[in-house]
């Protein structure tokens, strides 16, 4: 089966897009023939509502970052979990794989990562995708402040200190929607 509508990052499915109606009744009111393995209309319209409300919240991207600034280079990306693929091998920020965000070294603890303004789900299926806000958070036993600005395809991250200087070589997570 192909599925029909956006994909979920578009965040313009609705529950009828998953198989779900409030109309949705079982054949001619009976049951399922075996509550244990089969779903019940019912059932799929609960399924379907909450399906819908997991892709209108779920992040588009979760990426853990290492800045490279003791020696100045692009941010080596550690590991990608999109909505799109995963990439668990290291890459540098410079040279992403098809698919994955590409990242750049402005200046201690200051990265900008660039996304494509459109991507394919597993079915080729593709839809447009625009970053609407972001978060990060430094991986580190010294306290940190990550700022994340975002435009349109990037996320700008910075990381301070609690009085304001920029903290580099720190592992970072951010959380992209």
């Amino acid at each position: 089966m192909t599925p029909t509508g956006s994909p979920a990052w578009t965040r313009t499915a609705s529950h009828v897009q998953y198989g779900g109606d409030t109309n949705k009744r079982n054949f001619l009111s009976q049951g399922v023939i075996d509550a244990q393995t089969d779903v019940g209309a019912a059932e799929l319209a609960r399924i379907a509502a909450d399906m819908e409300a997991l892709v209108r919240t779920m992040p588009f991207a979760i990426i853990t970052f290492l800045n490279s600034d003791a020696a100045p280079a692009a941010p080596t990306i550690e590991c990608v979990y999109m909505q799109t693929g995963v990439q668990l091998v290291s890459y540098l920020g410079g040279a992403a794989p098809s698919g994955f965000p590409s990242a750049a070294r402005n200046g201690t603890g200051d990265v900008t990562f660039t996304f494509a303004s459109s991507y394919s789900d597993p079915y080729g299926v593709s839809g447009s995708y625009a970053v609407s806000h972001a978060g990060g958070t430094v991986l580190s036993a010294t306290a940190a402040i990550v700022t994340c600005e975002t435009t349109a395809t990037t996320v700008r991250v910075r990381c301070f200190t609690d009085a304001g200087a920029a903290v580099g070589d720190k592992r970072v997570t951010i959380e992209v929607h």
